[in-house]
């Protein structure tokens, strides 16, 4: 405006120079009387010229003013969607920088939890080697036990050694007394060859004798012959008595050698019985050892009492746990109608996001057809002053920014590789982190293993002192099992070994993952104070030049932070060197017009002068003039009228111009009206926003963790189920066992039980049938009380479900049943939209968003406060959630009270007792308790090792009455020996000698039947071994029964193991409680960052609010200053000045590099 209005002055003043030359030369060639026609006339013409070029004038400049409003409103209509979008894309940022927050949080959790893990690794570290100490003492112990053992079954085998060589000499006595026994046979034989040859000869001399009778003469002669044969024949005899003598000598000596074997027999069992002392001895040691054993088990009674007692305090955290679940599941559904609430509004935002993001592109291309056009109006605006002399030394002062914007999405993508590198890392180490825990558990699992290994050891230690009485057997045995314990011993150490390598590795892999996040995070702080101190340059560089720019954000890809600071420090400079001379130019140009002014008005007084001496020369001729004065009047009069007329339409014209600034006022007071209300409705929307984000939050921090808590309740669950069911199978093994074991009597009194148990079968189906008919009425009226809306479920996770339910009003009515649906429907919906809920949230959370508001991020103070008010606004939000929810029955599942005396249920209670203890009093028990059982077996067990003892000692009486039965045989033997002996010596005194030949061959047929009894003695004590043979089957046959008695109580062994593992799961119980508590403590954690980084964002935004209040006063100043320029765009004296504005608040307030500041920068 002020352009056109200087243009249009210097036009009127060189128009009027040349009416003045015109003037004057009239005056000086013509008469008075043709100067004044032609003056009037040219006066005349340049007035009428001189109206038509300001009606143009104002046409053109009312033409451009109204084309000027509409660009200036388009404009500001881009300029309020860019600056809108800048404020998405600074929301974004902030965003991006809160994540990055939550990274680095998350940076030091893991640094946290490492440390923990290097904590519990040393723990560890330091058991395993107090259990390697342990397993070297227990080893030493061993191997002492062992060397002990193997002297022990040396001493035995050269025991054994020396009883095998005294059999063997003995064997050879035995071979050589059979070789004599043969000889004498053989003698005997020879002797019985001779007698029979001397019994012919005594019969041819009886012959001889006959015939001698006959012949007397010859009987003399033959009488000497005779008593020479006879004495030759005597010494004869008496060598064969000698000879009979000689046997009888050898016959007894061969007694005498049977004798010595018999006492050799009798030491070898004084050797047995030493043996068998050294059994007894063995037995002793064992007898000690299964005191040890005792002294263990009562330490273990111990530990379990211990562990009874962790049950029991788990047994409380558990009813703990439950009663908090279950509010804590309460919370959760009414926070998850929130939660689809904010999602809906969330999908809403996100489509008005996307309508907004086309409204964009379409105002960015609108604004560039705007800028094309103003660039085309701006050069049609120089061409015409170009038109112009005066023109040509006017330069405008417009500063094209040829930069482009600076790309976001750019910075976007690195935000988020980055984002994504640190995730990554994250996940490693917190795989790194979960192979360390497998590998712990796999530490203690084998060091578990390792003790169960030795246990059976000392297992099969045991049972080796029970098997020495087979010592042949139990040698080659023990030896192998030594082998393979020494075995399994190299094979412990090589795993200790692997282990402790394996753990060698893993402290070398955590000594570099904690190098590389050191250097991770002194990387990070050096980018951080570059950034900072880029940021404090900048920003004094621009208090410096008073210059609000945008920062080049679309190189952060290409250049580094200090390459950034010298070229942003480059451009500083040379914008605010461009700045001072643009403030040179517009003092030059200042001046200029300052000049221009002085010309102009001396134009004007010399304008004026001669316009004095034209008046002067007027009134020297008004006598001329006085004739003509009435046609002028009358001229004048008509141009009055006329002029009147043109007045009245241009005050009806500003009669409705200012009617239109009346309207336009009203319509301004509207609107700040409205622009009022818009802001209490959006500060009202944004401590809502802030409410339920807080209430979102917190419920979000409930929810998470008792789902997790579940999750980890149903594994535990399933896992305890399958103890339950291995206890049942056991439980059902042992009953079969009892079953089995129990006698055939017992068996008809459970059959004679069964029998009258059949008639109470009736009642028991009655019972059965009501009790189905209430449960069915139950879940009838827990399908009508039920206000659940659907139940969520994972699908990685199968069983395992959040039901999700809704608020009802409290009077409720019996429907039809096709309008349940629609009820459900409308109280879905109902409590979905409910005001109520989100008026009791927000006056919940009014006290935590008091605090977030005063709160500030770096007093150490304020984070208890905040925390206590985050829990009094919890309890306050719990107190009214529950006032909504209380049509949802809390503990419908657990807690049932009867309240009439009379009711079913205690009916049919009262009969189930009565019938038990019917059936306790008869013994008609269906299932038998497990405790029972138990006793019953150890009743059993009990009875057959007494009846293994009775028949132990039956077989030993039998044993003894044999030894005593073969004793005696031995005695009676003997005596008849002697009263043969005494019998042969009488009959050898009293007989003849033929008779005495004759009792010798008796005896020797005697000799002969002895030698066959002493043979069928040997078949007896041949017999007597068959017996003793029978005797060991018979022991092994005990010790096989001994066997099954070990496998009972390995069995037991076995239930006292099943009862280590539940300690196990039990201390696994406590520890997956320890890490809950440490997740919970992360987890409000969290929430106190998070709570202080709301807090900032408060602050911000309060901070942008100021500012931008200070925007809008210092925009009202302009626009008062713009209304101003229309009232004095007559004069040409208006020069608009625009406010400058700093960031000293922003610097006072430390929002130097937030992107609000750089929203606000853009916008300014």
């Amino acid at each position: 405006m002020n352009l056109n209005t200087s243009s249009s002055g210097t036009g009127d003043t060189q128009r009027l120079k040349n009416a003045s030359s015109d003037v004057k030369q009239i005056l000086k060639n013509e008469t008075e009387l043709d100067i004044t026609a032609d003056l009037r006339k040219k006066l005349h013409r340049a007035e009428k010229e001189k109206l038509e070029i300001t009606t143009k004038h104002n046409a053109e400049l009312a033409f451009y003013e109204s084309q000027i409003a509409k660009l200036r409103s388009e404009v500001e209509k881009g300029e309020a969607l860019r600056q809108s979008l800048e404020y998405d894309l600074a929301v974004a940022r902030k965003e991006t920088g809160l994540g990055r927050r939550a990274a680095e949080e998350r940076l030091a959790e893991a640094h946290r939890i490492q440390e923990k893990l290097y904590a519990q690794n040393s723990e560890l570290q330091a058991k395993a080697n107090e259990i390697e100490k342990a397993f070297q003492a227990f080893h030493q112990i061993w191997k002492e036990e062992c060397k002990r053992f193997e002297h022990d079954l040396e001493e035995r085998d050269n025991m054994i050694q020396n009883c095998n060589r005294e059999y063997d000499l003995l064997m050879k006595e035995k071979i050589r007394l059979e070789k004599t026994l043969q000889e004498q046979d053989t003698a005997v034989q020879n002797m019985h060859k001779k007698v029979e040859k001397l019994e012919i000869e005594y019969m041819d001399c009886s012959d001889l004798l006959q015939r001698q009778t006959s012949e007397l003469e010859f009987s003399t002669q033959r009488e000497e012959r005779l008593r020479k044969e006879l004495e030759a024949t005597t010494p004869r005899v008496r060598k064969l008595e000698e000879n009979i003598e000689a046997e009888r000598a050898a016959h007894l000596e061969s007694k005498f050698n049977s004798e010595i074997i018999q006492l050799r027999i009798r030491s070898l069992e004084g050797a047995l019985q030493v043996e068998k002392a050294s059994q007894a001895e063995a037995v002793a040691d064992l007898e000690t050892i299964k005191n040890e054993f005792k002294e263990v088990e009562s330490v273990y009674e111990r530990e379990k009492h211990n562990a009874q007692e962790s049950l029991a305090k788990l047994n409380l955290l558990e009813r703990e746990y439950f009663s908090k679940n279950k509010k804590l599941n309460e919370e959760i559904e009414g926070q998850k109608k929130v939660i689809t609430d904010l999602s809906k509004r969330l999908h809403y935002n996100e489509k008005s996001c996307s309508e907004l993001q086309e409204e964009l592109v379409m105002a960015k291309k609108h604004q560039a057809f705007l800028v094309e056009t103003c660039e085309n109006n701006v050069k049609e605006l120089e061409s015409i002053l170009d038109s112009f002399t005066v023109s040509g030394q006017w330069t405008s002062g417009i500063h094209k920014d040829k930069d482009k914007p600076p790309s976001f999405s750019v910075v976007l993508e690195t935000l988020r590789h980055t984002l994504t590198d640190y995730q990554n890392k994250l996940e490693d180490a917190s795989n790194e982190l979960n192979s360390m825990n497998d590998a712990k558990e796999k530490a203690c699992n084998e060091l578990d293993s390792t003790k169960q290994k030795i246990d059976s050891h000392t297992k099969n230690i045991k049972e080796l002192q029970d098997k020495l009485a087979d010592v042949n057997k139990e040698l080659s045995h023990l030896r192998t099992k030594c082998a393979d314990r020494e075995a399994l011993i190299s094979s412990l150490k090589v795993e200790l070994q692997n282990v402790l390598h394996y753990w060698e590795k893993e402290k070398a892999r955590a000594a570099q993952s904690e190098s590389e996040l050191q250097k991770i995070s002194q990387a990070f702080r050096k980018d951080a104070e570059e950034k900072l101190t880029f940021l404090h340059t900048l920003y004094q560089h621009l208090v410096a030049g008073c210059v609000l720019i945008k920062q080049p954000e679309g190189m952060l890809d290409k250049f580094s932070w200090s390459e950034l600071c010298a070229v942003l420090q480059e451009n500083v400079d040379a914008l605010i060197a461009d700045l001072n001379r643009a403030n040179e130019k517009i003092s030059h140009l200042e001046y200029i017009c300052k000049n221009k002014s002085d010309t102009m008005r001396e134009l004007q007084q010399t304008q004026e002068d001669t316009f004095t001496k034209v008046a002067e020369q007027i009134k020297a001729q008004e006598s001329c003039w006085h004739k003509q004065k009435k046609e002028l009047e009358l001229q004048y009069s008509e141009f009055l009228l006329e002029v009147q007329k043109r007045a009245q339409t241009f005050q009806e014209i500003a009669e409705k111009n200012m009617e239109k600034l009346n309207h336009i006022e009203k319509s301004h007071e509207q609107l700040v009206l409205e622009n009022l209300r818009f802001k209490k409705l959006l500060s009202q929307t944004q401590r809502e926003q802030t409410s339920l984000l807080a209430a979102c939050a917190l419920m979000a921090g409930a929810l998470y963790p008792l789902y997790s808590r579940s999750c980890a309740l149903s594994t535990q669950r399933d896992f305890l189920q399958e103890q339950i069911n291995t206890l049942e199978l056991f439980k059902l093994e042992i009953r079969t066992l009892v079953q089995s074991l129990s006698t055939v009597e017992e068996k008809k009194q459970e059959e004679a039980k069964m029998k009258k148990k059949t008639f109470k079968g009736l009642i028991h189906i009655f019972r059965k049938g009501v009790i189905a008919i209430l449960a069915a009425n139950r879940l009838k009226i827990l399908g009508e009380s039920c206000a659940s809306l659907f139940t969520w479920m994972e699908s990685f996770k199968e069983g395992i479900g959040m039901l999700v339910c809704s608020g009802e009003p409290k009077d409720k009515h019996k429907f039809p049943k096709h309008q349940k649906e629609q009820l459900r429907c409308l109280q879905a919906l109902s409590w979905l939209t409910s005001s109520d809920l989100l008026a009791a949230i927000i006056s919940s959370m009014a006290e935590l968003q008091e605090v977030i508001g005063k709160t500030d991020p770096n007093s150490g103070i304020c984070g208890h406060l905040l925390i206590g008010a985050a829990k009094n606004s919890f309890a306050k939000l719990m107190e009214k959630i529950s006032l909504a929810m209380e049509c949802i029955p809390l503990h419908s599942s657990r807690s049932i009270t009867y309240v009439e005396k009379d009711s079913l249920v205690q009916r049919l209670a009262h009969g189930l007792h009565n019938v038990n203890t019917l059936a306790l009093k008869y013994g008609l028990c269906g299932h038998v308790p497990i405790v029972k059982s138990t006793a019953s077996l150890q009743k059993q067990i009990f009875g057959f090792t007494q009846r293994l003892h009775a028949a132990e000692v039956e077989c030993r009486l039998e044993v003894t009455e044999f030894k005593r039965s073969v004793n005696e045989m031995k005695k009676e033997l003997d005596k008849a020996q002697g009263l043969q002996i005494q019998l042969n010596e009488f009959k050898q005194s009293k007989l003849i000698t033929h008779e005495k030949f004759e009792s010798a061959c008796e005896e020797l047929n005697n000799a002969l039947l002895r030698e066959q009894q002493a043979q069928m003695l040997l078949n007896e004590q041949a017999q007597l071994q068959e017996l003793n043979y029978r005797l060991e089957l018979h022991s092994s046959e005990e010790a096989d029964k001994n066997q099954t008695l070990g496998e009972a109580v390995k069995s037991l062994s076995e239930a006292k193991m099943e009862l280590r593992r539940k300690d196990q799961s039990l201390r696994q119980l406590n520890r997956h409680l320890t890490q809950l508590e440490q997740d919970k403590r992360r987890l409000e954690e969290n929430i106190h960052d998070a709570e202080s980084a709301l807090r900032m964002a408060a602050k911000d935004k309060e901070c942008v609010a100021n500012h931008m209040r200070a925007v809008e006063n210092s925009l009202h100043k302009v626009r008062d200053q713009i209304s101003l320029s229309w009232s004095a765009a007559s004069r040409n004296d208006f020069t608009l000045q625009l406010p400058k504005l700093h960031l000293e608040t922003f610097a006072m307030e430390g929002l130097k590099g937030e992107p609000e500041v750089v929203a606000c920068q853009v916008r300014v």
